[in-house]
């Protein structure tokens, strides 16, 4: 009850100082990216750091590349938390085939989604996804991108056969990505559902190429539970084309898919954050362009796997196309401040 009250005032506050917010500040925190290096040794590292301190943008990504064991993790968020607090760490960490706690110091390794609802039941997934948590709790990560709750399809060459799904029955997906998001809210940490509106029977990997889906009841089952149960906290939209709602866009950039159907017909109203938008899944159009559907769609969180993109930062680059688009009226700063209001009230959480 404490924590309601206290999320309720938050966002009473929000709503009374957000004009005094300046619209590049806004628009900041509407970009999450990636960056190179582990230590502050690193030049990457530093100019990430700098950024930070400037509140360039609202949140980084931790790959691979970024992780090397939990006392180098701990000190490289901690750089990053002594420049801003309340910015989001976010991380990849599903277990099995996706995961970035390779290394012995961080207690695993931990199994596969598959794996764990064939082998484990719910009491014993809820043990290793508490001790999951708790591992990146201490590394000082405050996001997971996931669970994944899309439905298993062995066709599939990104989510099935890498055994990221749980299982092929939605409601088992439901039982066991329950008991991933409680054990992490449990640890203060947010937690990610993806890909919606489910990638789970897609034959493409939309990492490389254009991946399309068949839309099913089943497949959304997870997340209308997850949304009533008010588990939800922060939705990724996959880079899916989805025939029967948006010939011509992926999720990530529909309308009809995160605004009639996310936000219209599901009522969330929690934060969007896009896959990565640098993935050819998001079609081959100018980025500008995809930046102003998604914001229109009802997107929030722009994710970006590179610092730079050219020559240029991401962040810079990204924030100037939204402001220009602001300018050229294709985006309205009160879709802006939608936005801002929303993952400002997560963060008040963090």
């Amino acid at each position: 009850m404490k924590f309601k009250i206290l999320a309720a005032l938050c966002f009473l506050a929000l709503n009374l100082c957000a004009a005094d917010v300046s619209l590049r500040a806004k628009a900041s925190q509407m970009v999450m990216v990636g960056f190179n290096g582990t230590s502050t040794k690193d030049a990457s590292v530093r100019a990430m750091l700098s950024d930070v301190g400037y509140e360039r943008f609202g949140g980084v990504v931790l790959l691979g590349r970024n992780v090397k064991n939990k006392a180098q993790l701990q000190a490289l968020t901690k750089a990053i938390k002594d420049k801003n607090p309340k910015i989001f760490i976010a991380i990849d960490e599903e277990g099995g085939n996706v995961t970035r706690m390779k290394d012995a110091s961080f207690g695993g390794p931990y199994p596969s989604a598959k794996e764990v609802a064939a082998t484990l039941d719910i009491k014993q997934a809820a043990e290793i996804y508490e001790q999951m948590a708790d591992e990146l709790k201490q590394s000082g990560i405050n996001v997971d991108l996931a669970p994944v709750v899309d439905l298993h399809d062995e066709a599939s060459p990104i989510i099935g056969a890498k055994e990221r799904a749980f299982s092929e029955n939605a409601s088992k997906v439901i039982f066991y990505a329950n008991a991933f998001m409680d054990a992490f809210k449990r640890d203060g940490i947010i937690t990610t559902l993806k890909h919606f509106p489910g990638h789970g029977d897609s034959k493409e990997d939309s990492h490389k190429s254009k991946s399309e889906v068949v839309l099913t009841k089943e497949a959304l089952l997870p997340y209308r539970d997850a949304i009533s149960t008010n588990r939800a906290e922060l939705i990724m939209v996959g880079h899916l084309y989805v025939k029967e709602l948006d010939e011509a866009n992926p999720a990530t950039l529909s309308k009809k898919i995160i605004g009639d159907l996310l936000r219209g017909e599901f009522k969330y109203d929690g934060v969007v954050i896009s896959d990565d938008m640098l993935m050819k899944g998001a079609g081959d159009g100018p980025l500008k362009e995809k930046i102003i559907k998604f914001i229109n769609a009802g997107g929030d969180i722009l994710l970006f796997s590179e610092f730079k993109i050219g020559e240029r930062r991401t962040a810079e680059l990204v924030v100037q196309y939204i402001l220009d688009a602001i300018n050229e009226n294709k985006i309205s700063k009160e879709r802006i401040d939608e936005s801002y209001k929303r993952i400002m009230a997560l963060k008040a959480a963090l």
